[in-house]
């Protein structure tokens, strides 16, 4: 006999000797005698996380976080926590339910979005081929196991092993896949493992196109495995899956050591006549730049020299012009300047024979002798006459004297 105290948001079961039992929830204080007192565990799911209770008589039921149960044994076989998925807008997710008859249904849930199933339902997993982690070219057949599917572009390496060439050359094409998942639906319906189905379309392509080539051929053409009409098969196979294929990049070959170590040798011994061929094209650009330039610069001094030439000789003629304009307009000042003195001379001269004129006329009116006055003003008469005359380089003189 005992007691036993049960807390506040506590729950237990107490079993009797018969084992029958009977729920407890606290707060309460238990008293037992022939009893045994179990406490129950409580199960607490967070919003990102549901609880699924399975009942003893099978039935299975699930409660969205947050909440709480107690497991109790008297209703419950188990009592367990889970996650929600969380679901991002470039992810889904495939629900199946089952119904009434044994039908099922499927749906696809896109995100973004936190998803909790009911009791009838299941998510889809997802087993593809992965990328191997020691080697990014190799795909492991079931290695990629997921429930959310990406539907944004996506890509991953592949190298097509055992390539034989029209010659019997063996060779291993590297490449590389950008692909888009298109339509859920079609590749739910016509595919288990997309990637295997474009990892064989696109190892058929590849073999058919290196086939009908040699090695040599196949070399000069290896930009057309970039190209998407090189691979029918492949475009072909994911349009049936609902994949779209976005491009195919070619990244290169591999073959055996020896045919390498040939090729290497055959691509320096190219790579060595390519630069000295380069390098005479170069010495020949430099030599035509040279000459060029040169060229350029004697007509750039002889260009400058008849500018310099032009330019002495307008010099020269704009002088000879402005020389001439300028004795032209002395030659011009001169006369008017002649011109002026001979007007002001006539105008003295007519001046002073109006004056005399007059004076002559007021002399004449005193009743003064013109004849003597002017007699007075020219001086007395001429009476001696002097001549030199040259002869023979004697000089004789004859002086006559008139009375």
């Amino acid at each position: 006999m005992k007691f036993k105290t049960v807390r506040q948001g506590q729950e237990a079961v107490v079993y009797n000797h018969l084992g029958e039992g009977r729920l407890i929830k606290g707060p309460q204080r238990v008293f037992l005698f022939r009893e045994r007192l179990q406490y129950l565990k409580k199960h607490t799911a967070n919003p990102y996380q549901y609880v699924v209770i399975k009942d003893r008589d099978g039935l299975v039921q699930h409660q969205t976080g947050p909440c709480f149960v107690f497991n109790n044994p008297l209703l419950y076989e188990s009592v367990t926590v889970k996650e929600s998925t969380k679901i991002d807008a470039n992810h889904l997710i495939v629900v199946y339910k089952r119904l009434k008859e044994s039908d099922v249904q499927r749906r696809v849930v896109q995100g973004p979005t936190v998803f909790v199933p009911e009791a009838e339902e299941w998510i889809h997993t997802f087993k593809w081929h992965g990328t191997d982690p020691d080697d990014k070219t190799r795909m492991i057949p079931g290695h990629s196991v997921f429930q959310k599917l990406a539907v944004i572009p996506d890509q991953f390496y592949y190298n097509v092993k055992d390539v034989r060439t029209h010659d019997d050359t063996m060779i291993t094409v590297k490449l590389m896949l950008f692909y888009e998942l298109k339509d859920v639906t079609k590749m739910l319906n016509s595919t288990t493992d997309p990637i295997a189905d474009m990892i064989n379309a696109v190892c058929a392509d590849v073999i058919a196109f290196a086939g009908k080539v040699s090695f040599e051929e196949f070399l000069n053409q290896t930009q057309i495995l970039s190209d998407l009409s090189t691979y029918p098969q492949l475009t072909q196979r994911v349009d049936k899956i609902g994949y779209v294929i976005q491009k195919v990049v070619f990244r290169g070959y591999h073959a055996s050591e020896n045919l390498q170590a040939m090729q290497n040798a055959a691509i320096q011994s190219r790579t060595q006549l390519r630069l000295e061929s380069e390098i005479e094209e170069q010495k020949s650009k430099l030599a035509d730049f040279k000459l060029t330039k040169e060229q350029e610069r004697t007509k750039l001094v002889h260009d400058m020299q008849k500018t310099k030439q032009d330019h002495e000789q307008k010099k020269e003629e704009l002088e000879q012009q402005h020389s001439q304009e300028l004795k032209q307009r002395e030659h011009k000042t001169s006369l008017e300047t002649g011109a002026l003195i001979a007007k002001a001379k006539l105008d003295l001269t007519a001046a002073e024979k109006a004056w005399d004129c007059e004076f002559l006329e007021k002399l004449n009116e005193l009743n003064v002798s013109l004849t003597e006055y002017l007699n007075t003003q020219n001086g007395p008469q001429i009476t001696e006459e002097i001549r030199f005359v040259t002869m023979d380089s004697k000089i004789q003189a004859e002086m006559s004297s008139h009375l």
